[in-house]
């Protein structure tokens, strides 16, 4: 039994990892001068249980981890998306973003947000408009 748990994670793992590469694309954003990267998921059918899951994974996996500050993934409580910190880089802070008609959370330190936002470019801006080095 303990060794078909351990089987059936790796096994999810890797169809998590195969969807992650699939369906994600990297940006660089401009802002104040700096880049940064981020990953960004897109809403597809049929979503995931837990669209965050295997992220970070793949990132480092992808050798990308020096790279990425944020992430971007479909909410799974909603239609819009949440944008978070990779690996809690306080150069982004989503409390900037708390004021936007579009965002309806932002967390009081920072690291996350939710978003009602689809469209591509306007999550671009909200990340840019996080970025606070």
């Amino acid at each position: 039994m303990i060794g078909q748990d351990l089987l059936d994670y790796v096994k999810n793992l890797r169809l998590r990892l195969s969807y992650i590469e699939k369906n994600s694309e990297f940006w660089t954003i401009e802002q104040n001068g700096q880049s940064f990267g981020v990953l960004y998921l897109p809403r597809r059918q049929p979503l995931p249980n837990d669209p965050s899951s295997g992220l970070d994974f793949f990132i480092t996996n992808q050798g990308k981890e020096k790279s990425v500050s944020a992430l971007i993934y479909p909410d799974r409580r909603g239609n819009g998306y949440g944008l978070s910190r990779f690996h809690d880089d306080k150069r982004l802070d989503f409390t900037e973003l708390q004021d936007e008609p579009d965002v309806h959370f932002a967390h009081a330190r920072g690291f996350v947000a939710k978003t009602k936002a689809t469209d591509a470019s306007r999550l671009k801006e909200l990340v840019r408009k996080a970025w606070i080095a």
